[in-house]
């Protein structure tokens, strides 16, 4: 294998990569009714409407209770692989700032890649039935972006 060729990113890299472009695009479809209220009512209006039903309370403690486990996770993983501070604060404000569903996806490929890079030994992909439950993981996130790209306010 080259050195080209081993350092282009695989199957699994480009999936989260898509992954994250499609959180990206779903959830930004929302965020410019947000925006033209300035920064402060803006992130005002936006989180009363997070908490705004028991539905919506529900996602939104879902959603940030996962994001600080991950947040504890990251930070560990990436120390343990070598993953530049500046990276690794990049994916914390890029989840902040932007929103973890781009964000995390990206700090994933770059974590594979770096395992398969310099942890070969180590690198694990998915394989066989797995692919079953990612693809309905997928198409549920698709399904999911579609419909935000659709009902743009």
């Amino acid at each position: 294998m080259t050195q080209t060729v081993a350092r282009a990113l695989v199957p699994t890299e480009w999936l989260l990569v898509a992954l994250g472009v499609v959180g990206l695009a779903g959830t930004w479809a929302q965020v410019f009714d947000y925006l033209a209220l300035g920064f402060l009512p803006g992130n005002v209006q936006f989180w009363k409407e997070t908490v705004a039903t028991p539905a919506s309370t529900f996602i939104t403690v879902d959603v940030l209770v996962l994001a600080a486990a991950l947040f504890v996770w990251m930070f560990g993983e990436g120390r343990r692989l070598g993953i530049g501070t500046g990276w690794l604060w990049g994916y914390f404000l890029a989840s902040l700032l932007v929103e973890i569903s781009f964000a995390l996806p990206m700090f994933l490929a770059h974590r594979h890649r770096q395992i398969r890079l310099h942890r070969p030994a180590e690198n694990g992909a998915p394989a066989g039935a797995d692919w079953i439950a990612i693809g309905v993981a997928v198409l549920i996130a698709l399904g999911a972006a579609a419909f935000s790209l659709r009902h743009v306010p």
